[in-house]
């Protein structure tokens, strides 16, 4: 059977996992009869050649649903085409924010083949956006006609008094308690941001102009709870300008409430989205805070097509780059386009976006109420005339570049930027510790209990947390008050013990070259020297950077990722199961661990124990681009994340495993979880990357192949309920599926139930093949 041999052994549209091919192997080894049989009948043989295409199109679907329950998909045309158009910027600016970037379009552009929950569909709630609407024209009109005093005027939160926050965070609240319609104002706003707007109002010119027509909803809701109430700006370069951003103040229960996993202190303490799952953050997994030199690239160009997708979508100069990359720093609930309005922080960094946009439309040259970019690269949902989706406000895609917004409506206090500025000015502001002259966030408190000893935010003794302290009320029911500080009194001390014993523990085990905004790292070197660019290499002991301070152990291994379970609507995590994923990680360039070599009774330079081999020679190849907020730690311990977006399902899963970058490969498995097949469809896009936003290549399990053998791949895999099952309904059900033990006897890990692995080198493009 030449013509089904020859298909079966190539199918790259349909891979699969074979458990058990000794009987499959068997028949294909004996034929001899057979083929004795179609020698001597031509006829025969020429009907079965005419005839085998259609033969073996009906016996592949028995093939795959007896022996393949998962296999793989061809990429999307819409995420093949986006990968590779911004492939050529992986040294530029971090792989995962490229992922972020064509995983979210796709989504958008494709919205209506999934779940999506309901819409502005009930009357009272269409009605009140158009009231909002009808509010906001009134106000200009009657600035226009000087019957209001001034325009409103946003500010930096932290430059707010403690009054004013307070007023701003309890009308959050009130609008998420307020009923109307079906659900509550908050929700309806964040509902918004959904649907078609997922395509309308990204990736295009329209994107600052809808969001600025989206605040301004925003902000007259809040006012029509308190009139006194203006929205204010989150300017994360102030937190970009700390050695662990994780430590700001706006994550403190006066402000956000805390970043990690479920919300479970602060003012929006245990909220629910609109969608019922709880809000959810991992802060600072990936991503990065927008950094000053960021905005300077932003501001440094003069018309709106060299800083807004398409045209910009691959270089520094992108606003909307910025702006994805602190949607993912956040992480949780922000890291989704859909869900991101769910946490108050969306609406505080989007008007620092629409913050640097005004700063960028006033240095323009030409008319910024006409320069609105369009050509065939636009999405035509981006259409200069069209009307904004969602907002029902009647205004079409252009009048969001208006002078009117500005010059009528609200302006923008600037944002304190030097020491001379922030100093003893603003309680929650000081002269920053990683680009010295600049200001930053202060840290958020550490509450004392008895004892002296630190307690977190959310835990007994602290507030937020049974037994807390008083002044803060949280949730829905109150809002924080000021934070209550204990008066230490002096000890007395007038000689302190000295040591010349120092923990150099905490000195950074590399050196960093800058890429712009975003930092490739290369060998330690304490002396100056130029590299193959032509820049000089700033030494560590210079005077922008403190050695002491910027130390390896400020990392996101203490954290652990918390996930919505969300699927289709319903938080449960019933409605997934989990699979294994293999991880093979190359030790990074650049890396230098403690660990010396000596040689000759001489120290190696530039090497370390585990770098001294062949193997690890980098010398011509050039590695992806890395957030300049990322470190190793000193142990060598670093986490690589799976991430697993629904294609034929509305969901999204991340979750990560361990590795050594001290060694030059390390094996490890993750299990994720995809959407359950017995539900229905389980196609699902899975992607790789460290938390240095460096993404890994995919690769399948060889089709047909018995051994551990794999091949490039897409990513993109279908999970069927057929047998044999590779998967779990739970991580220990799915971990008995890769590891067995005899009585007496190891652990042996059984790869071939393995299905999708991943190769993380970083130096080539890391997407699968479309």
């Amino acid at each position: 059977m030449p013509v089904m041999r020859g298909i079966c052994s190539n199918m790259p549209a349909k891979r699969g996992i074979y458990s058990d091919m000794s009987a499959m192997r068997g028949l294909y080894s004996d034929m001899s009869a057979m083929r004795g049989i179609y020698s001597d009948m031509p006829a025969m043989r020429g009907q079965m050649t005419r005839f085998g295409m259609e033969a073996v199109f009906y016996l592949i679907p028995f093939v795959s649903s007896v022996f393949s329950m998962m296999t793989e998909n061809d990429m999307p045309e819409i995420l093949c085409k986006c990968f590779s158009e911004k492939a050529g910027s992986i040294t530029i600016i971090p792989a995962d924010l490229i992922l972020y970037t064509c995983v979210n379009k796709y989504l958008a552009e494709t919205w209506l083949e999934r779940y999506q929950p309901p819409g502005l569909i009930d009357p009272d709630t269409i009605n009140w956006f158009k009231s909002l609407g009808r509010k906001v024209r009134g106000q200009e009109y009657n600035i226009r006609t000087k019957r209001q005093a001034v325009r409103r005027v946003r500010r930096e939160i932290r430059t707010l008094t403690d009054a004013q926050r307070r007023r701003f965070i309890r009308a959050v609240q009130q609008l998420k308690e307020r009923r109307i319609g079906s659900t509550n104002r908050y929700d309806a706003l964040a509902s918004a941001h959904d649907g078609r707007a997922l395509g309308s109002a990204h990736s295009g010119p329209n994107f600052p102009s809808w969001h600025r027509e989206y605040l301004k909803l925003f902000e007259a809701a809040l006012q029509e709870i308190d009139d006194r109430v203006t929205l204010p700006y989150f300017d994360s370069r102030l937190d970009y300008n700390m050695y662990d951003p994780k430590e700001s103040n706006f994550w403190g229960e006066n402000f956000m409430g805390d970043h990690r996993g479920v919300v479970s202190n602060g003012p929006f303490r245990y909220w629910r989205q609109r969608n019922g799952a709880y809000l959810e953050r991992n802060g600072g997994d990936s991503g990065s805070l927008i950094s000053p030199r960021g905005i300077r690239n932003v501001l440094s160009r003069r018309r709106n097509i060299d800083i807004l997708s398409p045209w910009a979508a691959r270089g520094r100069y992108g606003l909307e780059n910025y702006h994805n990359a602190v949607h993912i720093w956040v992480g949780g609930s922000m890291l989704g386009v859909n869900t991101a309005p769910s946490d108050p922080v969306f609406f505080l960094h989007h008007c620092f976006i629409d913050y640097v946009w005004e700063h960028f439309r006033q240095r323009q040259t030409v008319d910024p109420e006409t320069d609105y970019p369009f050509d065939r690269r636009a999405p035509p949902s981006h259409a200069p005339n069209r009307i904004m989706d969602n907002l029902e406000t009647g205004k079409r895609n252009i009048e969001g570049y208006s002078n009117d917004y500005t010059n009528q409506y609200y302006r923008y206090a600037r944002s304190p930027r030097t020491c001379r500025q922030c100093r003893n000015r603003y309680r929650y502001l000081r002269c920053g510790d990683w680009i010295r002259g600049l200001c930053s966030a202060t840290n958020r408190p550490t509450v004392r209990a008895f004892g002296g000893k630190p307690r977190a935010p959310g835990t007994p003794g602290a507030p937020g947390g049974a037994g807390g302290l008083p002044g803060f009320a949280g949730g829905a029911e109150g809002i924080p008050g000021e934070q209550e500080q204990s008066e230490n009194k002096d000890l007395g001390i007038t000689r302190k013990f000295s040591s010349t014993i120092t923990d150099n523990r905490k000195k950074p085990p590399r050196k960093r070259r800058s890429m712009g905004d975003w930092l490739v790292y290369e060998t330690f070197l304490e002396e100056n020297k130029v590299s193959k660019i032509g820049r000089t290499k700033r030494s560590m002991n210079s005077g922008r950077y403190n050695q002491k301070k910027r130390t390896s152990h400020i990392t996101n291994m203490d954290s652990s990722m918390q996930n919505s379970f969300l699927l289709d609507g319903k938080p449960d995590i019933k409605r997934w199961v989990f699979i294994p994923v293999k991880i093979v990680h190359r030790r990074p360039s650049g890396l230098l661990f403690g660990t010396k070599v000596i040689k000759n009774k001489r120290i190696v330079d530039g090497v370390d124990v585990y770098s001294y081999n062949k193997y690890m020679n980098y010398t011509d190849e050039e590695q992806q681009a890395a957030y300049s907020h990322s470190f190793t730690s000193g142990s060598g311990a670093d986490k690589v994340y799976v991430q697993v977006d629904g294609m034929s399902y509305n969901g999204k899963y991340i979750d990560y495993t361990i590795v050594d970058s001290r060694l030059p490969v390390t094996e490890s498995v993750a299990f994720v979880a995809v959407k359950n097949p017995k539900l229905n469809s389980s196609i699902s896009y899975i992607s790789a990357y460290d938390s240095h936003g460096r993404i890994c290549r995919p690769y399948c399990h060889s089709y047909g192949s018995n051994s551990n053998q794999y091949e490039k791949c897409s990513g993109v895999v279908n999970l069927t309920e057929e047998k044999p099952k590779l998967y779990g309904e739970d991580v220990g059900e799915v971990t008995q599926l890769l590891y067995k033990s005899g009585k007496g006897e190891g652990f042996s890990r059984s790869d071939e139930n393995i299905f999708l692995s991943f190769y993380c080198d970083f130096h080539e493009i890391p997407w699968g093949k479309c």
